[in-house]
């Protein structure tokens, strides 16, 4: 007791330790303390209880600011769920609103409309409906027939490849004799009407030899050799379309132009003639020489005289200007343009230099001449090659190819046909 009095501000752990070290019935009494001891022991505890009451206060101020923030976080998700709820509590009024007016608008309408316009609106509408329902069936039946009609187009693609097969086999067959000569006498009808058409310019003939060997082929009578008959077709359609000048026509003008040489005159006869009518017209002199011509003849030895030609010269010069159309001839035969206009050119230029111009039949044959040589007589022949390039290709692989398949191999082939 004495001990609380004299500490006032001691713990009640004080207070105990100071009342168990007193004596108490059916205890041993316990030994006196040393004045030391007694003092560390309450400043080693005065600091334990201030630890403790400090970590207590920190305890129950981190739990206090712990709750304050999960309260503020509350209160900013209440405040933000009930912003939202006032939000859609609005739109749904405004919707409830726009409902209302709405239906007050098409009772409206309906009460003004004592014509059913509205209901006949409707029924148009359910109308459409139903027939665009019917369209978009029709679509899909139309595309299931689509459908089908692609599959039967590549059963029918199916089908034609085992006829190409089919006749790929028959074509593969050995071959008789009395064929091998039948397709090398085409062989060689389509390789004469290729030469006919380049040497010689004829597309009539070749035109005739190919016909010769289409009938040959018809009478052959083999799906192999269709594609060749095609291309002679093609072949015959092409000469036919080709525009050849009528050669006998301008052979004849150059006939006309020729029997025109020996009636030219020459320009020296011209010159003299003229000299001598000027002196048949002096009157009196010229009636008496004309009386004593019979008697007298009277030669004056002038320029004009010493220019006079021999009749060989003269006759060398028109068989010059004869021949010149000669060649021009040949060149129309050979339908060498070129050579053609030549020639006219040379013939023209002999007629210019030694016959008088002023002359009618020298005037005639020149203008027959310049009419020559704007004719048109060289003609671009088409390719007929191709028959002859489907056939070899046939006899050499025994496949049926289809026309035009001869225009690859015409390379190979080509230099030998022409």
């Amino acid at each position: 007791m004495n001990i609380e009095n004299s500490n006032p501000g001691a713990n009640s752990t004080d207070k105990v330790l100071s009342k168990d070290n007193g004596p108490g019935p059916g205890k041993a009494s316990a030994p006196p303390k040393r004045p030391g001891d007694s003092s560390s022991g309450k400043r080693g505890g005065s600091f334990f209880l201030f630890l403790a009451i400090l970590l207590a206060i920190l305890a129950v101020a981190l739990s206090a600011w712990t709750w304050w923030q999960l309260q503020q976080a509350a209160n900013d998700s209440y405040s933000d769920t009930q912003a939202e709820i006032a939000q859609l509590a609005a739109q749904q009024s405004g919707l409830a609103r726009d409902v209302e007016q709405l239906t007050a608008a098409l009772e409206a309408v309906t009460a003004n409309d004592p014509g059913g316009a509205v209901e006949a609106l409707r029924r148009q509408l359910e109308t459409d409906r139903k027939q665009m329902a019917r369209f978009e069936q029709s679509l899909a039946e139309q595309a299931a027939i689509a459908r089908s009609l692609q599959a039967a187009a590549e059963s029918m693609q199916v089908r034609l490849r085992a006829a190409e097969a089919a006749v790929t086999g028959i074509s593969s067959l050995e071959r008789g004799a009395g064929e091998e000569l039948d397709l090398a006498e085409v062989d060689y009808l389509l390789r004469l009407a290729h030469e006919r058409l380049q040497l010689f310019s004829d597309p009539r003939a070749a035109d005739h030899a190919l016909e010769v060997a289409d009938m040959h082929l018809a009478a052959m009578n083999s799906p192999v050799h269709i594609g060749v008959r095609q291309e002679i077709a093609a072949a015959r359609r092409a000469l036919d379309a080709v525009e050849t000048p009528d050669l006998v026509e301008v052979a004849g003008r150059l006939d006309s132009v020729q029997a025109l040489i020996p009636t030219l005159a020459f320009r020296s006869e011209a010159t003299l003639d003229a000299g001598v009518a000027e002196q048949q017209g002096d009157g009196w002199w010229a009636s008496l020489k004309s009386a004593f011509s019979g008697l007298v003849t009277v030669r004056r030895s002038t320029a004009d005289e010493s220019a006079r030609m021999s009749l060989e010269d003269k006759d060398f010069i028109r068989q010059r200007a004869w021949l010149q159309l000669e060649m021009a001839r040949l060149a129309l035969m050979r339908q060498d343009a070129q050579a053609f206009r030549k020639s006219l050119e040379r013939s023209a230029a002999t007629l210019n230099t030694w016959f008088d111009p002023a002359d009618a039949s020298t005037a005639g044959a020149l203008e027959s001449i310049g009419q020559l040589v704007k004719t048109q007589i060289e003609v671009e022949m088409p390719d007929i090659t191709g028959p002859w390039n489907l056939l070899q290709a046939l006899r050499e692989t025994g496949a049926p190819l289809s026309p035009g398949a001869g225009q690859p191999v015409e390379s190979e082939t080509g230099s030998e046909a022409g």
